[in-house]
């Protein structure tokens, strides 16, 4: 077969597919042109910022008063520091006076961990363990009951003992005809001999009438008596 007969079969169309091929490049063309030119004749739509300027000047003048109160919490304690003299100097006997005491009282009933952890020589952990035993008790009557907390001595005592106070008021009271045994036993007050014996004795006179026939039980002494009547009620 002649080359120019290979030529015109494949390279020769009718008028039908003559039309086509100029409609696909009329298209191919019109493509070409819009891309160049229609972002010249489409003008963007502009996006107001004037919002978002809003918020950042706000917030730029937020974190400059930020950090101005900050600035004056610095300079006030690095006064307050520098108050206190670099050599107490001493006394008429000759002794070194003490530097100033910082001046606070927590109520212990009330206090958190956070609060607790103020006084001298409380950490964290310590703080919690007062708290529980706070809850334990259903409240603290006296600072003293510290010292039955395990770790308290009495130097450790003395020395915050001045910057705590009780409100008794805050103490929850145990009601005698409807506690549980294993709800007295957790108190600290309340071993398991004389929980035993107060359940007993419940159980044989139906109920108590006041709290003070805690008497006629004989596991529990006077001393015993004196201390747990405070958390106890009859209703």
């Amino acid at each position: 077969m002649k080359l120019t007969t290979i030529v015109k079969d494949y390279l020769t169309f009718n008028r039908m597919e003559q039309r086509g091929i100029f409609v696909l490049l009329t298209i191919l063309f019109l493509l070409v042109i819009s891309n160049e030119v229609v972002p010249f004749i489409v003008t963007p739509k502009s996006v107001d910022l004037s919002g978002f300027e809003k918020e950042v000047v706000v917030f730029e003048k937020e974190v400059r008063i930020a950090d101005s109160l900050e600035e004056q919490a610095r300079k006030s304690k690095y006064k307050k520091f520098r108050s206190y003299p670099a050599n107490p100097g001493k006394d008429s006997s000759g002794n070194f006076k003490p530097y100033p005491k910082e001046a606070f009282v927590i109520e212990l009933n009330s206090a958190d961990t956070f609060e607790l952890q103020r006084l001298r020589g409380i950490g964290p952990s310590f703080a919690r363990r007062i708290v529980k035993y706070r809850e334990r008790l259903g409240g603290f009557t006296e600072k003293s009951q510290l010292l039955e907390i395990w770790g308290m001595d009495t130097s450790k005592y003395n020395a915050i003992r001045e910057h705590l106070i009780v409100n008794p008021d805050s103490v929850h009271p145990i009601n005698l005809n409807t506690i549980t045994f294993k709800e007295l036993l957790a108190h600290p007050y309340f071993p398991f001999e004389i929980t035993k014996a107060i359940m007993l004795y419940r159980k044989d006179h139906k109920k108590f009438v006041s709290a003070g026939e805690l008497k006629n039980i004989k596991a529990i002494s006077d001393s015993a008596y004196r201390k747990m009547i405070i958390y106890l009620k009859v209703e």
